[in-house]
């Protein structure tokens, strides 16, 4: 967790094969619980293995349904969404969801692959060509989210697949790490710190060292047998 906000609204999720991050926004402690609510929702589905891609989407659109239920239910969490990235690995495929700002990163030991897209407008500027990422990093709308789930009854966001191999990393981190720490950095903590969890560590670290002015989620995993 970042050193300024009092409240968590970052949560994540390590279930067997199963990763997931998830970011939440909304006034007071409302954006803590769209993520904790949609982590519980995904921590309590069954995957089926043998259709990934179709249990991701079910799951996700059950989650954002249970966000919009309880929000309506509830004055004081009314507005309040969260970002989420998951993905599921099952015969050295990730299978991935993902909607909001959040990312997920491949590192192969050579590369680092961006694997999801930030749904966010200064996302879309940049690629449209009318920002930099250098601009959009301190652009005053760099955190207005285009997605999120909870917002919206009918929910649009991606699945893919990914082929992974045995010693290839994934990483899945909320903005309040990659807003901090550049993809260099990302790849020579990567490589220097082998382990997963002192890799994750030493991001969270970094970023805490440079004010930490978010939540800060890191997870850091290796596929192999």
């Amino acid at each position: 967790m970042g050193q300024i906000r009092k409240v968590n609204q970052d949560g994540y999720l390590v279930r067997d094969s199963l990763l997931a991050v998830a970011d939440g926004m909304g006034g007071h402690q409302a954006g803590e619980v769209a993520s904790s609510l949609a982590l519980k929702v995904i921590a309590d589905w069954p995957f089926e293995q043998g259709n990934p891609l179709e249990s991701l989407q079910e799951a996700v659109t059950h989650a954002n349904l249970k966000i919009l239920k309880l929000a309506e239910e509830n004055q004081e969490l009314a507005g309040m969404g969260t970002t989420l990235s998951m993905a599921l690995i099952v015969n050295k495929k990730a299978y991935i969801a993902h909607i909001g700002d959040s990312r997920i990163y491949k590192w192969d030991g050579k590369k680092l692959h961006q694997l999801t897209e930030d749904h966010s407008i200064v996302a879309e500027l940049v690629r449209s060509g009318a920002l930099s990422e250098k601009e959009a990093l301190v652009h005053p709308h760099r955190n207005v989210l285009t997605r999120s789930l909870g917002t919206a009854p009918q929910v649009f966001f991606d699945l893919r697949e990914e082929n992974m191999a045995d010693g290839d990393i994934l990483v899945l981190c909320t903005d309040g790490l990659y807003s901090l720490i550049s993809e260099e950095e990302m790849r020579d903590i990567l490589t220097n710190f082998t382990d997963p969890q002192q890799a994750a560590e030493r991001l969270v670290e970094l970023a805490n060292e440079r004010g930490g002015h978010d939540n800060i989620t890191a997870l850091v995993a290796a596929i192999g047998d």
